[in-house]
């Protein structure tokens, strides 16, 4: 918690309540001009406060970045050896057969994608 009260993270926690501050005051303002009948003040009402509850949660991500106490994102699966096809008899047809060949491979390899087939 110590390296939290340098003077560059204090002076990042003043303007971090300091945004908030101003978000909360444009959102009184906005209030007060949509009481008096600005129509469109009504959404500015609804926005600023959002923008306040983004800028604490940047600032929340921030320190817990600091922290280190990110949660890890999940890496890619791991890949699976290649299985060939099994034959498919289709003498009719070779382009068929092909294709059939292909749709064979990619259920035997749903990590693969059509683009990867050996054949």
């Amino acid at each position: 918690m110590r390296q939290f009260l340098t003077p560059r993270w204090v002076l990042g926690h003043a303007l971090t309540l300091a945004g908030v501050a101003v978000c909360l005051a444009a959102m009184a303002w906005q209030y007060r001009r949509a009481t008096a009948g600005n129509m469109l003040s009504w959404a500015y009402t609804v926005q600023w406060p959002l923008f306040a509850v983004f800028v604490v949660f940047l600032w929340v991500r921030a320190v817990r970045d600091a922290r280190g106490v990110r949660t890890p994102k999940p890496g890619p699966a791991p890949l699976r050896p290649i299985q060939r096809p099994a034959p498919v008899d289709d003498v009719e047809d070779p382009e068929l057969s092909q294709y059939n060949r292909m749709l064979a491979w990619l259920a035997a390899n749903p990590d693969r994608r059509p683009k990867d087939f050996p054949g």
